[in-house]
């Protein structure tokens, strides 16, 4: 059995390169779809601000940008310090990997449609 330190990296990038499809076709078109992923504000369940203390052992607030819920999670944090890490979790497992290049810059943008204070967070792009 694979605990989520094994499936992080494989649940990212199949997770990141549907965000990336799905943000090319919202620079062109806000609107446009596709035909498997729907459009871009479709995609995941939500995006909100989780304050310290929510969750045990949780180090500080973040804006998450959440895709599912339940057994499995998965979901995108953007930290304060501009850090942004995708989490994999699942029943009292969870890992994370840090998420660099541009692929901050489009977790930033999404989480910045709702959340425009994000723009004034430092920028640590890797």
């Amino acid at each position: 059995m694979e605990n989520c330190k094994e499936k992080v990296k494989e649940s990212f990038e199949r997770r990141m390169a549907a965000i990336r499809k799905l943000w090319k076709l919202y620079c062109e078109n806000p609107d446009a779809n596709d035909s498997d992923l729907g459009n871009l504000h479709e995609y995941g369940l939500g995006i909100d601000f989780v304050e310290a203390g929510t969750f045990k052992d949780q180090r500080e607030d973040y804006y998450r940008y959440q895709l599912s819920w339940g057994g499995p999670s998965e979901e995108f944090r953007l930290y304060k310090n501009g850090e942004v890490e995708f989490w994999y979790l699942d029943w009292f497992d969870g890992a994370c990997v840090e998420v660099t290049g541009e692929d901050v810059q489009i977790i930033r943008q999404i989480i910045g449609m709702k959340h425009p204070e994000v723009e004034d967070l430092p920028n640590r792009v890797t």
